[in-house]
């Protein structure tokens, strides 16, 4: 059995993706399809992006990735497929799904097929006129060269921080459901810049002098500095929202000065 997951801002209340899935299984009714979340900020393609990216391994060799992000409503971007690590993304030619590989695509096909289109749905639903359907036929089998031929997508990048006069600058690139700011700085680089040095953590008004191991290691409502998911740094509290209290937005800029 095939597995769909679908990941979209179109909402958990509404009828959209329910929409969508009928489309799926009304093609291919053993499709497993596994909701991975609808509750994206709308246009977010950095969010969804990351959900994506750090959702998708956790998935066999196969899995077949809808995702429905697209502020973009230009009648000739009918959507991409890309294959990357073993597994199928499928979703717009906005920098998405080049934002969840970093270049490292196998392979972009455009959707071109006629017969994956279902035309009853308008140009803008691509989730149900062409996603959908391409979702459906590749995990009924379908192969890539059928959809379409290959295509260069458009390149996003999350950006890589920057290191000199002693101080690394990252940004915030994900503000999760708790408040929780994740930055672009992982444990490696950091730790391969730190060395034996102090360090001195600058985000907004807050100042951290050091990172903790667990949310414990602080009272309740603190700042903390804590390497998360991924191992990424975060800029957090324990037991509220480090977004809301501290101001925190995606794009702010991290900066970590080194001692000595």
């Amino acid at each position: 059995m095939s597995i769909i997951t679908l990941t979209s801002d179109m909402g958990g209340t509404g009828h959209y993706p329910a929409l969508v899935k009928g489309v799926i299984l009304s093609l291919y009714p053993a499709a497993n399809l596994i909701d991975i979340t609808h509750e994206i900020q709308n246009f977010d393609l950095m969010e969804a992006a990351f959900v994506v990216k750090n959702t998708f391994p956790a998935y066999p060799a196969g899995t077949i990735h809808l995702i429905a992000i697209d502020p973009d409503t230009t009648d000739d971007n009918t959507g991409l497929v890309m294959k990357y690590q073993e597994q199928y993304f499928i979703g717009p030619d906005n920098g998405v799904l080049s934002l969840i590989s970093e270049g490292q695509a196998e392979k972009v096909v455009v959707i071109e097929n006629e017969g994956l289109m279902r035309k009853n749905y308008p140009k803008s639903f691509r989730a149900a006129r062409y996603y959908g359907p391409t979702a459906a036929f590749l995990a009924s089998g379908g192969t890539l060269d059928e959809i379409g031929q290959s295509h260069q997508m458009r390149e996003l990048r999350w950006g890589a921080p920057s290191y000199a006069g002693n101080c690394l600058r990252g940004k915030i690139i994900h503000i999760d459901k708790f408040g929780n700011a994740i930055t672009n700085i992982d444990r490696h680089g950091f730790l391969d810049i730190k060395k034996n040095r102090r360090f001195e953590i600058y985000v907004r008004n807050v100042r951290l002098r050091r990172i903790v191991n667990t949310y414990s290691d602080v009272s309740k409502a603190d700042a903390l500095a804590i390497f998360g998911e991924g191992d990424m740094l975060e800029i957090a509290m324990r037991e509220a929202s480090a977004a809301e209290l501290l101001g925190l937005k995606v794009h702010d800029m991290i900066t970590i000065e080194f001692n000595g």
